[in-house]
Parts: C-alpha cells; sequence; structure tokens
C-alpha cells in the first residue's frame, strides 16, 4: 500500500493511492504526459488506474486533457454536483464524459465506495471554490491490512469538528501553503495576500502545525505516522519554513511521527504504508527530526 505526492502546488495537484492491484488519484491538475512520466518514476502503472477523486475545480487540481485522457481510458470521476456544473460551464465535452457514466457523484459527509473495501468520507472544507473536499480514507479489504489516510488541502482554516475526524490516520496529507511573514512583505497585490491569509483561503505553516498541535492534545497516538506537507507556495514558502515550522513540535520526545514535504516540480519518493520500518524521504530532506 503505496502513497505518492505525484504533483504538489499552484502549478498543479496530483496524489496517488495504490495497493499493488487498484490505484485511485486524488485531483488531475497534470498533464496526461506527465501523468505517465510521474507514474512510471515513481514505479506505479497507468493501467491499475480505477478512478479519479475530485477535491474542487480550481484549475490546479483539474486538467481538460486529462479528463479526455480518462474518458479514452474509460477512468471514473469521483466528483460532487457542483464540480461537474463548473466543468461542464468551462469544457461542454464535459457532457459526454458526464452520460457515458464516467462522472459519479457523491455528498458531503455521506461515505462511498471506489471499490470494495475502499471507503471513502468527504468533508466540506473552508475555501473559495465551488464546494471544496477533504477526505478520509479507510481501506479495509482481504488482500491487505486496514489502512487510514487522510487528505486536506486548499483551506482557509480548520475547527476542532474538522481534526476530530482525522485521527488515528496512517498518513495524513495536510497543506502548508505559506509562511505567513513572507506573504504579508511579498509583493502581491494586497487583495490576494487577503485572499490567501483569510478564512477560505490557504493554510499556513502556523495554522498546519496548530492543526497538528489540537490533534496531539487529544492524545499523541491519535497524530498520524506519516505526514505530508502539500501545496506549498512556490513564492511565499519553501521546503525549508515548512520543515522549521514543524521543528519545535516534532522535538517532543513523545511524537514518533514521520514526515515528507512534497515539492511542485518534484515527484515524491512513495511512501509504504505496510512497513513498519520502511519510509523513503524525498531527497531533499536532510534532517530527521
Amino acid at each position: 500500500m503505496r502513497f505518492t505526492m505525484l504533483a504538489s502546488g499552484s502549478k498543479g495537484n496530483c496524489s496517488i493511492i495504490d495497493d499493488g492491484q487498484s490505484s485511485y488519484l486524488i485531483d488531475g491538475g497534470i498533464s496526461p504526459r506527465t501523468l505517465e512520466t510521474h507514474l512510471k518514476i515513481s514505479g506505479f502503472t497507468p493501467q491499475r488506474l480505477r478512478g479519479l477523486i475530485l477535491t474542487h475545480t480550481h484549475g490546479d487540481h483539474w486538467n481538460p486533457r486529462l479528463l479526455a485522457y480518462c474518458a479514452e481510458k474509460k477512468i471514473p470521476w469521483y466528483l460532487h454536483k457542483t464540480h461537474a456544473r463548473t466543468i461542464y460551464d468551462q469544457l461542454p465535452e464535459f457532457k459526454a464524459f458526464w452520460e457515458s457514466g464516467l462522472a459519479r457523484f457523491y455528498l458531503p459527509n455521506t461515505p462511498f465506495e471506489t471499490a470494495p473495501g475502499w471507503n471513502w468520507f468527504p468533508v466540506i472544507l473552508s475555501h473559495d471554490s465551488s464546494e471544496t473536499f477533504g477526505f478520509r480514507l479507510d481501506i479495509k479489504n482481504a488482500q491487505v491490512p486496514c489502512v487510514s489516510i487522510g487528505y486536506l488541502a486548499d483551506l482557509g482554516i480548520w475547527d476542532k469538528a474538522l481534526v476530530e475526524q482525522f485521527t488515528d490516520l496512517d498518513l495524513l496529507a495536510l497543506e502548508f501553503n505559506h509562511d505567513e511573514d513572507l506573504q504579508k512583505n511579498s509583493k502581491r497585490p494586497q487583495f490576494l495576500i487577503e485572499r490567501i491569509m483569510g478564512n477560505e483561503g490557504h493554510l499556513s505553516n502556523y495554522q498546519a502545525v496548530c492543526f497538528l498541535d489540537y490533534l496531539k492534545s487529544l492524545g499523541v497516538s491519535k497524530l498520524p505516522k506519516h505526514l505530508v506537507q502539500v501545496h506549498l507556495s512556490e513564492q511565499c514558502n519553501s521546503p525549508e519554513h515548512a520543515q522549521a515550522a514543524l521543528k519545535l513540535f516534532l522535538k517532543d520526545s513523545t511524537i514518533n511521527m514521520r514526515f515528507q514535504t512534497a515539492q511542485s516540480k518534484k515527484t515524491t519518493s512513495p511512501i509504504n504504508l505496510l512497513e513498519k520500518n520502511l519510509f523513503a524521504f524525498a531527497e531533499h530532506l536532510t534532517e530527521n527530526y
């Protein structure tokens, strides 16, 4: 059972979960060529793709060419009905995809299954897009031990109720979008700074650590075994800033959590969730906090 960020950031987001027989993408903000290249680099095969789970419709999370690729390969997309309307408004060709039965709809806070044992739970996030979702995935089948994965990117704010739905995970992919000082002092227009730092924008490094700190307050065992920092801003963040934000948090000797930092121009090393002592760090990591 492996998880990999194939792309992460404002230029495209896409991750993959693979159990050795089937795999699913979360978001598809990259081209088919980039997808197949990154799959090959990470040791995956497109022949195992069984579906794509869409979080929302900002342009860095879906790609018209990838939609056409999935139509050709008969790979369904799981999405909310507001996503379908938004995509159709931008791409009338989506109607044929929809009518072919490849658009499959989920509802907020309602579990759905994409394959036997692949149980997804969509939660609404605070973000300025047509309905934006995070997911908890619990995989329970005869082929593999139970594995739980959380995916939370593109959210401006969190609350306790949200955090409490993401306890006891094997892996959590969590947004570390920006360093607040870099954002405030950037040359970006003021309206953009306010949008990103607002309640419907993106999670800062500090906010993400506060998320983890509240999770820890529920019990150290509630923390994920693996954390992946995702959706870093190229202009207002860096792997070094995102990792530094975690440093003090991880100095607590009671915490036994590994982490990896996703970068926009680099596929991260696969994380094998069934190996107790195996964690493939991204090449840029120089310290194991």
